[in-house]
């Protein structure tokens, strides 16, 4: 699902700008657009998610349903196919909410006995004889207003050119809001059936392949058949006065169907604005293997909330904007062909789908809004000192689908993972990921990104998972360039933490340097503060850029210059056991002396940054080092503690 930060704004409608994309909209972070509209319409009493357990295993849905847009109630059955896996004593539980009215229940065809009370909570007997192990089925006839208090709960209705539309939108928890069910991330239906009946003028679009629209007596039957594994929360319908039209993506040279469901006053400008989609399949299924779903189909159905939501095979838009197609697309993949398997890990839904919309305009548009993508991206998430991405309060609404943590700083931190591993390791183990069969079409967790992300890059990850996944905050770099002659520097890297909670973030950092003979970046792996390198770049340096690329999530950074090649640095100073004097030439002469000018014997070693001298031994007191280059002698003193 997407939704927008404030900050974000309209850049450009773009109209010939490019020539690979002549008709469409950037507005850029509309990826995650309305992300404060959308939390202000869920229904707290939907923001908790069931700590009971299951006893059972769902295997199918048949939805047969009742719906007209103009009116509020809407009626039906949905049959539930399921493996019992528990004692069957206790019979079924299941979620619909209390507006509603449950008229009869039928388990293997035969009536049972119910109870439906508190907030969504509904128990089901079973027959005699079912066993643990056995496959059954559960029918729930019912009939009711959906829930519309503190918003509009899981159901949107409204008018378009004053004809009514009606839409579900159920994440994270609002499937109870419509329709009877186990209300569970962790077991999804291998096959959906959506059967919806309307009043002639009406289409209703849903998941999966329209295998039938029947009218007769002035209804219109519209039966839609999926048949890959779906999680509750992607299951939908959307019922108005829909027209179509298609458009087909060529992926592994097979096509692809991209189905449009929209409103008939918007479908000229659809038409254009959604022409984007077919190359966006193609770029996704390149980098991230073919489309999951491409046995039945991708498509779109307009919907009066202005954002947008990534139900499988058919995302529900609010309008057409091209990072938003980008964005809902890129959630097939990565949500919804494997879906996160505890709230607590939204970010590997959203995460990539940000970041798979932000990297479209690498590879679109000739690359022109990358950098401003990136600058944006990183700009809003440390606009705020602190912020963890993975979210341990999943009844928290606000904080669950925080668009500064649980978006961008989620697609920054797999950008980051890219800068570490590379393109070709970070992409490989994203494929490896969605084509693990333990996962494919099921569930998965950080851990299991991070496993598949280590086998590739060959070593443990856990360092910047730990900082950035589960730590706060940010770092920024102070680079310390100090000049030794004939073009060497020693170059120093301390950083600072925008919050406690993050000790030291350990990170390979570029750095720029520039001057007037050239310029040239290298690559500092940075493991503690401190940290001193010698580089020869080859020119004077008159100015340092940190992260140029924008690859980190930093701001703030800084450097110093300081050219003072005749001058003898030492440090530390007071020493302790050992002393460093930086020098720009291997000097001829070396002499130590106390304060009375006694020369005294010391053990040293010379390097690639200087001296290093052996003073464990040395009494405490001031003592003098006098060094000869070039015939020319300079001394500096020190203190020995």
């Amino acid at each position: 699902m997407f939704r927008q930060a404030v900050f974000w704004s309209v850049i450009v409608l773009l109209s010939g700008f490019q020539p690979q994309m002549t008709k469409a909209q950037v507005i850029l972070g509309s990826g995650v657009d309305k992300s404060r509209e959308k939390l202000m319409y869920f229904r707290q009493i939907s923001a908790a998610e069931s700590a009971e357990p299951w006893n059972y295993d769902v295997t199918s849905l048949r939805f047969d349903l009742n719906i007209d847009p103009s009116i509020d109630e809407i009626s039906g059955s949905v049959l539930t196919a399921f493996v019992l896996t528990g004692d069957p004593a206790p019979g079924i539980r299941m979620e619909l909410s209390t507006g509603f009215t449950v008229d009869s229940v039928l388990c293997n065809g035969l009536r049972v006995l119910f109870v439906h009370n508190g907030d969504f909570d509904l128990r089901i007997a079973l027959p005699a004889g079912i066993q643990e192990g056995e496959h059954a089925t559960a029918e729930v006839f019912y009939h009711g207003v959906p829930p519309m208090d503190a918003g509009f709960g899981s159901v949107g209705r409204h008018l378009h050119e004053g004809v009514p539309a009606f839409w579900t939108l159920s994440e994270p928890f609002g499937c109870r809001d419509w329709w009877p069910g186990k209300n569970d991330l962790t077991d999804k239906a291998d096959s959906v059936d959506m059967i919806v009946h309307s009043p002639e003028l009406y289409r209703a679009a849903s998941n999966g392949i329209l295998v039938g629209e029947l009218v007769a007596g002035g209804i219109r039957t519209c039966h839609w058949k999926h048949r890959y594994p779906v999680a509750p929360y992607l299951i939908a319908v959307a019922v108005t006065n829909y027209e179509t039209y298609s458009e087909t993506a060529i992926v592994n040279g097979k096509p692809v169907q991209i189905l449009n469901y929209v409103y008939p006053e918007n479908k000229s400008a659809a038409i254009r604005q959604t022409a984007v989609t077919a190359e966006l399949v193609e770029l996704f299924s390149r980098f991230f293997g073919p489309y999951p779903f491409a046995a039945e189909k991708y498509g779109h159905a307009q919907f009066g909330w202005g954002g947008g939501m990534e139900h499988q095979t058919m995302s529900f838009m609010g309008r057409f904007d091209y990072e938003i197609i980008a964005h809902e697309l890129a959630h097939q993949w990565f949500g919804d062909a494997i879906t996160l398997n505890s709230w607590k890990d939204v970010w590997l839904n959203e995460g990539f789908a940000t970041y798979l919309a932000g990297m479209s305009y690498e590879h679109l548009f000739d690359g022109y809004w990358w950098p401003r993508w990136k600058t944006l991206a990183i700009d809003y998430v440390t606009s705020e000192p602190g912020g963890t991405v993975y979210c341990p309060d999943t009844a928290n609404v606000n904080r669950l689908f925080d668009s500064r943590l649980t978006y961008y700083k989620a697609s920054l931190l797999l950008h980051m993972l890219r800068h570490i591993m590379g393109d070709e390791a970070f992409y490989q183990a994203c494929r490896n990921y969605l084509n693990d069969p333990r996962l494919r079409f099921g569930y998965a967790g950080t851990a299991d990104l991070k496993a598949h992300l280590e086998a590739v890059h060959g070593s443990d990850l856990s360092w910047f998972f730990d900082d950035w996944l589960y730590g706060e905050g940010y770092p920024s770099w102070h680079v310390k360039c100090t000049a030794l002659g004939n073009y060497e520097y020693v170059a120093v890297l301390t950083q600072r933490q925008s919050h406690p909670s993050v000790s030291f973030f350990e990170m390979p950092v570029p750095v720029r340097f520039k001057g007037a003979k050239g310029d040239t970046t290298l690559i500092f792996h940075h493991t503690e503060n401190g940290q001193s390198w010698k580089i020869q770049p080859g020119f004077m340096i008159d100015s340092v850029f940190v992260d140029p690329e924008q690859w980190l999530i930093t701001k703030g950074n800084s450097y110093q210059i300081i050219d003072d090649t005749d001058a003898i640095k030492i440090y530390p100073n007071p020493a302790g056991s050992w002393l460093r004097i930086e020098l720009n030439n291997t000097p001829e002469k070396i002499g130590l002396f106390d304060v009375k000018g006694r020369k005294i014997d010391v053990h040293y070693i010379i390097d690639n940054l200087g001296i290093k001298f052996d003073i464990e031994y040395l009494a405490s007191g001031v003592y003098f080092i006098e060094i000869e280059i070039s015939g020319k002698k300079t001394g500096s003193r020190f203190v020995k503690q």
